[in-house]
């Protein structure tokens, strides 16, 4: 059966085209050269834009001409680390695995979720059941906590402010004001901790991976069995820190 088309597609294809089209001109197009490139309708044109504008992508110069506007400064620098950062942390990934003797996670954000693009498996017999695609909430996972607590304060509370906060186990932090508890803790300590709260029987120790501008731009976590737990929680925590820490100074963090 042939898939019907996606809601809103066309109206996402026009914004690409009208940035696509402000990205390729060096002097910045005008309204009018817009209009007359895209064959779109002013009305249509100037909806677009403003979309655009509200959200940085663009800006209008004195001239009145547009050009790309600072946010995506900021996309493409986190664009270009999260492609290199597979590559980059799989040597310290896998050591922090020989360290701990548990599986460890590399994550990256994906809207409102995090998502595990690596994985490197613990040598015990009982293992994570996780794989490399699968998909995280940011208040109930070690990765998604240490992400929310890298953040600027603002950005953290925004998105804090957008989370559904459903419940994964009975352990699951279902209140803003836990969950803004437990992030000043991961700040102040450097690493987050997932009691049980997204898969039961197992704890997780997360770090952030920070770029030039000290930004998140990956996490790491480290997956423990409850029943392997070991009484001096350092032993996870403090080889994670340090992993993170020396990735992130191959990124400029």
């Amino acid at each position: 059966m042939k898939p019907g088309p996606v809601q809103g597609a066309q109206s996402f294809s026009r914004s690409m085209a009208v940035l696509q089209c402000v990205a390729d001109d060096p002097s910045g197009p005008s309204v009018a050269e817009l209009a007359r490139r895209l064959e779109l309708t002013r009305p249509t044109l100037y909806r677009i834009l403003a979309s655009l504008e509200a959200e940085g992508l663009i800006r209008q110069g004195r001239d009145r001409r547009y050009v790309l506007g600072s946010r995506l400064i900021g996309l493409a620098h986190r664009a270009l680390a999260q492609q290199d950062i597979r590559a980059l942390a799989r040597g310290r990934l896998e050591a922090l695995r020989d360290e701990t003797g548990e599986t460890v996670h590399l994550a990256v954000r994906m809207l409102d979720e995090m998502v595990y693009i690596d994985k490197v498996e613990s040598p015990e017999l009982v293992r994570m059941a996780s794989t490399v695609g699968t998909r995280v909430p940011f208040h109930t996972s070690s990765v998604g906590k240490a992400f929310l607590a890298a953040l600027p304060a603002a950005e953290a509370e925004a998105l804090i402010g957008r989370l559904e906060l459903a419940a994964v186990t009975d352990r699951s932090v279902t209140d803003r004001d836990t969950l803004h508890a437990r992030i000043e803790t991961a700040r102040r300590l450097g690493y987050s901790a997932d009691e049980e709260e997204n898969e039961t029987g197992i704890v997780c120790f997360g770090s952030a991976i920070r770029d030039a501008a000290g930004l998140p731009v990956a996490s790491v976590s480290v997956s423990v069995p409850n029943f392997r737990l070991r009484a001096d929680r350092a032993a996870y925590w403090r080889p994670l820190l340090e992993r993170c820490a020396a990735i992130s100074r191959q990124l400029g963090g």
